[in-house]
């Protein structure tokens, strides 16, 4: 039930540029496990002076970016927003051999935007 609800607030938060939300799952961790959403959102206006992206990166809602992955550790905490993937995110990922911790902070996304 609180995940449900939490889902809402989340897709009342997004408004319009969301659609088709869905709890992909949970990841379970070391420390504390992740819930994990899906869904499509709008491509997000670049933030002024922020600096330019050195890869090409396809578009939000194509590709490897067609979903948007939403996080969190609790449904009583506020979801964030995992960043788009690039080139070189898939080719590290395949190298990588970690187990979750559960703290974004720690982990290798370090970049999210909190909704």
């Amino acid at each position: 039930m609180l995940l449900q609800k939490s889902l809402k607030t989340l897709m009342k938060k997004l408004g319009a540029t969301c659609q088709g939300m869905r709890l992909w799952g949970k990841i379970k961790c070391t420390e504390r496990d992740y819930y994990v959403i899906e869904g499509t959102v709008d491509a997000a206006e670049p933030e002024e002076g922020a600096p330019p992206e050195t890869e090409v990166l396809e578009p939000r809602g194509t590709g490897v970016n067609k979903y948007a992955y939403f996080v969190c550790n609790s449904p009583n905490e506020q979801w964030k927003i995992l960043p788009d993937l690039k080139p070189s995110d898939i080719i590290n990922a395949r190298g990588i051999k970690h187990t979750f911790s559960g703290d974004l902070e720690r982990e290798i996304f370090t970049n999210p935007f909190y909704f």
